[in-house]
């Protein structure tokens, strides 16, 4: 993993920090035009930068929020190949969750056993319980 300088390391903070704030509000759009502005300051090698992780991960749970599973799902894939991006159950969590509402159960339920298994049932806690549900009754889960 490789370190930002710090001066684009204080921009794409502010920018991410900003899009969480409209993202608090419900205004998703917003959100999403910070968190773009954030990723077109990343390095062209963004997968070895940890900031890429938080960047792609804030813009694919934007485009679940506004129902782009598609996007959502190309960018969290991008987001998996970032540092600590595999393993990270929220993105585990989110991929699940949009191959499920794309009908494709066999990769929701793989998605979503790695997002259990890093994360616990705590990872589902604030979801629709549909996903979690899901995940049970494809899996055998018992809790």
């Amino acid at each position: 993993m490789t370190i930002l300088p710090a001066i684009l390391h204080e921009q794409i903070t502010a920018l991410l920090d900003e899009g969480d704030k409209h993202f608090e509000k419900g205004r998703d759009a917003q959100a999403l035009a910070k968190y773009r502005e954030a990723e077109v300051l990343l390095p062209t090698e963004r997968e070895r930068f940890e900031a890429s992780t938080i960047v792609l991960t804030a813009i694919g749970d934007t485009q679940f929020q506004l129902g782009d599973f598609n996007a959502a799902s190309e960018t969290l894939i991008l987001a998996l190949r970032c540092p600590e991006g595999e393993g990270n159950p929220f993105i585990h969590l989110r991929l699940g969750q949009c191959a499920l509402e794309l009908g494709n159960e066999a990769r929701a339920a793989d998605q979503l056993a790695q997002a259990f298994e890093t994360g616990g049932v705590e990872v589902f806690e604030d979801e629709d319980e549909r996903y979690l549900d899901f995940l049970k009754q494809r899996v055998g889960l018992v809790l």
